[in-house]
């Protein structure tokens, strides 16, 4: 099963709340960025929002719980990352995040804090196996609307700390999210080692939007894995856990090697779900890019 290519149906706000260890100082005239792109930079680019565009291609192989008999899987993706920032707006994309293209406004920032308020889309996404919250999601017919929300991001010490809420924008569910993350790197010559845990709430109305299953659903669709077809099922809150440890080195000034190994804990709550063939509780990866920087 290859769950990594771009599509339009989106996992809006921060992935698998991917949480990072970051180590820098930055200036009171930064934008803070996603986390995974803090944690992935060095002092001084962190501490400098720089515009920039970058392509690259990745290879990834996992095992995650899935809507098939075959919980293993690899495949490859297209990385699109970019920042660009006009005053207090910004628009960016990091594909190792896992959501779509965020469009924000910076509302706060002085040494430690910055405050943005975020509209999370899907454009560019990548899907992953497990930094999308619903391993397999892409085998259903339903697509996560626009989310609306905020993070606030900290920078203390050798360390980086970001918290977000997301909430869905279109009143399809009415879902929302809430994220913690902490995280650090630490830099050997040109190697950029980090380190990432964090956890996510997903409420009951996000959840059951999609891995619920009506009793309309239940009796209208064929579940061959179920002995006697599936009940009705809906999904309670959840939260999930995800640790990740990864390294960054520049081959050239314009080409970027990165490797990322991860593992997210997946609730009960969502793999109770008839739409779950094997039910695993962890999701584990491993990727490799490739990136060109414009």
């Amino acid at each position: 099963m290859n769950n990594l290519k771009i599509k339009k149906s989106l996992i809006s706000c921060l992935p698998l709340a991917v949480i990072i260890f970051a180590g820098a100082s930055f200036s009171s005239a930064s934008v803070a960025n996603d986390i995974t792109q803090i944690i992935r930079s060095d002092n001084e680019q962190a501490s400098n929002t720089e515009n920039y565009f970058e392509l690259g291609l990745e290879y990834v192989v996992g095992s995650s719980p899935s809507f098939g008999y075959e919980s293993n899987w690899k495949g490859t993706g297209l990385i699109i990352n970019f920042s660009y920032n006009w005053n207090d707006l910004f628009v960016e994309n990091y594909s190792e995040s896992g959501h779509g293209t965020i469009l924000g406004y910076n509302a706060f920032n002085n040494d430690n804090w910055s405050l943005d308020l975020t509209v999370t889309t899907n454009w560019f996404q990548s899907n992953y196996e497990n930094t999308g919250r619903y391993p397999g999601l892409n085998n259903l017919d339903s697509s996560e609307p626009l989310t609306v929300g905020g993070r606030l991001t900290g920078y203390l010490g050798n360390n980086v700390v970001q918290f977000a809420i997301n909430q869905d924008a279109t009143g399809d569910h009415n879902g929302t999210t809430l994220s913690a993350l902490i995280g650090r790197n630490w830099q050997v010559r040109n190697w950029n080692f980090h380190g990432i845990v964090g956890v996510e709430y997903a409420s009951a109305k996000l959840n059951n939007y999609y891995v619920g299953v009506s009793e309309t659903r239940a009796a209208s669709t064929r579940f061959d894995f179920i002995e006697g077809g599936a009940n009705a099922y809906e999904a309670g809150d959840s939260v999930s856990f995800s640790t990740e440890l990864g390294v960054t080195y520049p081959i050239t000034q314009d080409w970027v090697f990165r490797a990322t190994g991860r593992v997210v804990t997946i609730a009960d709550e969502i793999t109770d779900s008839p739409y779950y063939v094997t039910k695993d509780s962890v999701a584990t990866s491993f990727r490799t890019s490739l990136s060109y920087v414009f």
